[in-house]
């Protein structure tokens, strides 16, 4: 899962207000970056503490069916690359010396995230689209308007809250089990110009293969 495999670090920041913008979503390419924290409620032997990370994420999504994203931790540290396409997930985890080869599911993301969300499910939180209903009822997962946001629950304790409508994409996934992501990302204009490569991910020499 994120915690522990990618090893972010500790320190974590608030994630503060900034003024937002009435976002579109008419284009189909788009890229973010942002940062926020990832959390868990680790139960030992001598009792429960809170574990906690700074995350840093860069993404560039086509939709449909096609994303990247750069993983770095505290200092700038290397977490991690996923890239998907609409054939399979790929995960390379440099701190495991591990490649997850993946199909494109609510499963997708198991290796590195304590909670299910598919790639589809990522897209249409980063160009703020609405989520395939169909999709989430099979899981039992029930959405709910609550302006700005966007609230989405299951009864086994996943909650995930996004905004609706803003420039800039905020969302916080919440588990049963006390794990919890938030994130805040902010569009920037393409740095990164739109190539076939960006979807691709192989395995570098020596890393152990896994396929899902």
């Amino acid at each position: 899962m994120l915690f522990g495999v990618l090893n972010f670090g500790c320190a974590t920041k608030p994630i503060t207000e900034t003024a937002r913008k009435p976002k579109s979503t008419a284009s189909e390419f788009g890229q973010w970056r942002g940062s926020g924290s990832a959390s868990r409620t680790l139960v030992t032997e001598k009792g429960s503490k809170q574990e906690n990370w700074t995350v840093n994420l860069e993404v560039v999504s086509r939709v449909p069916g096609f994303g990247r994203i750069e993983v770095t931790g505290a200092m700038g540290v290397y977490g991690g690359t996923i890239a998907w396409n609409k054939k399979e997930t790929r995960i390379l985890l440099p701190g495991q010396r591990k490649f997850v080869i993946a199909p494109n599911s609510y499963r997708a993301f198991n290796a590195i995230l304590p909670f299910p969300i598919s790639p589809g499910e990522v897209e249409a939180i980063m160009f703020d689209r609405d989520f395939d209903a169909r999709a989430l009822a099979a899981r039992k997962i029930t959405c709910r308007d609550q302006e700005p946001l966007q609230i989405c629950t299951s009864a086994d304790g996943f909650s995930l809250q996004r905004s609706r409508g803003f420039e800039e994409v905020d969302f916080e996934v919440k588990t049963s089990d006390g794990g919890k992501v938030k994130m805040r990302l902010k569009p920037i204009t393409a740095k990164v110009q739109e190539r076939e490569e960006l979807w691709e991910l192989g395995p570098p020499r020596g890393f152990k293969i896994i396929e899902q």
